[in-house]
């Protein structure tokens, strides 16, 4: 499963991150939903290759994405996807996209669930590390 696949599941917008932190709030919409970060090219999996590097949900999809991983507020997962984000200097080649749903949690395990079939792992910034 890559980025394109995600078109079926609703996933169909994609935002360049940036750290013009106003021009994203006009952009991520402050709803529930599902949302997808991915790499600018695809990596290595165990099974095929992906360009998927995370796959959550949120209440607030605005303030998870800008506020937590952006601005680095969180617990440890977000500040490890902050760290790539913003320390490592990923910001500049991560998109994201998500798809507006009440049942955001239930969509959140089917795209994981796939992902974790067609590549038996989960997406790298999903897994501990």
């Amino acid at each position: 499963m890559d980025s394109r696949e995600l078109n079926k599941y609703g996933i169909k917008f994609w935002c360049k991150l940036s750290y013009d932190l106003n021009n994203l709030k006009q952009k991520i919409p402050a709803k529930p939903g599902v949302y997808v970060f991915k790499l600018n090219r695809c990596l290595e999996k165990l099974k095929g290759k992906s360009d998927i590097l995370y796959i959550g949900s949120s209440k607030n999809l605005r303030e998870r994405i800008i506020y937590n991983y952006l601005k680095g507020n969180g617990g440890q997962t977000t500040m490890r996807i902050h760290n790539y984000l913003i320390k490592r200097n990923y910001i500049n080649f991560v998109e994201v996209g998500w798809k507006i749903t009440k049942n955001y949690k239930n969509l959140e395990k089917r795209l994981r669930d796939k992902f974790d079939k067609d590549h038996d792992q989960l997406p790298p910034w999903n897994r501990q590390g």
